[in-house]
């Protein structure tokens, strides 16, 4: 249970980052999405889930023109069987993802 919770973290991380390189900032209703797929989880997603990311509005939009990055961070508090699971192995009760990326958004009236 612990290794497929984990691997589901992991791959909802991977799409977010890549979505956010892709369109320069986290989106509100993309976050929203993702939020209610892990809560049908049964995972904890109260509180800021997504506290470090940025740029996370779309007048802070991260562009590739200007050499831009995006950053994404979360963390994410799985199932009570898997969270007992991972402080024996890691010694923590959250999984957390933490990277960044070149924006590859470009501004089209640049």
């Amino acid at each position: 249970m612990y290794a497929m919770e984990r691997a589901i973290a992991r791959s909802i991380y991977a799409d977010l980052l890549d979505d956010m390189q892709d369109i320069g900032y986290l989106d509100s209703a993309l976050a929203e999405y993702y939020l209610q797929e892990m809560a049908e989880l049964g995972w904890d997603v109260t509180g800021d889930v997504f506290a470090g990311t940025s740029p996370r509005t779309e007048n802070e939009r991260a562009r590739k023109e200007r050499q831009d990055t995006v950053t994404l961070a979360i963390n994410i508090r799985p199932s009570h069987v898997a969270q007992w699971l991972h402080r024996f192995v890691e010694g923590e009760v959250s999984f957390t993802f933490v990277g960044s990326r070149p924006s590859e958004y470009f501004d089209p009236g640049w």
